[in-house]
């Protein structure tokens, strides 16, 4: 990872979560640990006065897509950056909910990942402001919020998510527990293989951008050497384009 001011740098953290009810939760984003990055998140740094100002719950980063949820509160509490975010339900987001779109179904969807604990990532969206390079990375002082985004995997693996019980006993006994996090192992390998996924579609949209531009630099070149062409000339019938007459047959 790379630093530089004005920058946006983005960072996937475990979290605690806490089902608050009324279809918000909270979450405890950082405990100042070092990620598998090498890097510190420190929480008395953060600012984030301006995001509180569209304060959108995304999805993956999308700031494209149709948000998820809305923070409702974010704050600083010791060492722990906090947050609420509250999901509207499908009654809310359609005025039919038995035809319901797609994604007011994602929306209800991911209240439910969140608050039974199979999802127990999110990402923030960044510019570090101040920082002091470390032997494995950077302890990151201060930092301004920019964005806020629902993720499969965390960068944070010693921070803990607890699960709500909310499905009941034999819901829960469906789950391992690992690191303090509840989360089924099939569970687990398919969002490890949707992170994979996602690599993969950010390599070739940096590939695609990379063609493009090389493409781009081609034309310019081809627009160059057409102007110091210049005007066409009309070159000289050669003899095979002379035409000729047949003498006639008697």
């Amino acid at each position: 990872m790379k630093l530089e001011k004005g920058i946006l740098n983005k960072k996937d953290v475990s979290i605690i979560t806490e089902d608050l009810g009324d279809r918000s939760v909270q979450f405890t984003i950082s405990k100042e640990v070092v990620d598998r990055d090498g890097d510190i998140l420190r929480a008395n740094g953060v600012d984030f006065s301006n995001y509180m100002k569209n304060p959108v719950f995304l999805s993956f980063h999308n700031s494209r897509e149709f948000p998820l949820g809305k923070v409702t509160k974010f704050w600083v509490e010791g060492n722990a950056v906090k947050a609420i975010v509250y999901f509207p339900p499908i009654e809310e987001l359609s005025t039919n909910p038995e035809q319901a779109s797609e994604k007011a179904k994602l929306v209800d969807f991911t209240y439910h990942c969140y608050k039974t604990g199979m999802l127990n990532a999110v990402s923030v969206g960044f510019i570090p402001l101040e920082w002091i390079e470390t032997e494995n990375g950077f302890d990151i002082l201060k930092w301004e919020l920019l964005e806020f985004s629902a993720v499969a995997v965390p960068a944070n693996q010693d921070a803990i998510a607890e699960a709500v019980k909310s499905f009941g006993d034999d819901f829960v006994k469906t789950f391992i527990v690992k690191d303090g996090r509840r989360i089924s192992a099939s569970t687990r390998k398919v969002l490890d293989a949707i992170k994979s996924c996602g690599d993969e579609i950010e390599k070739c949209r940096n590939d695609l951008k990379k063609i493009v531009s090389t493409m781009n630099e081609l034309l310019a070149e081809l627009d160059d050497v057409e102007e110091e062409v210049g005007d066409t000339v009309e070159l000289p019938e050669s003899e095979d384009d002379k035409s000729f007459e047949l003498p006639d047959i008697e």
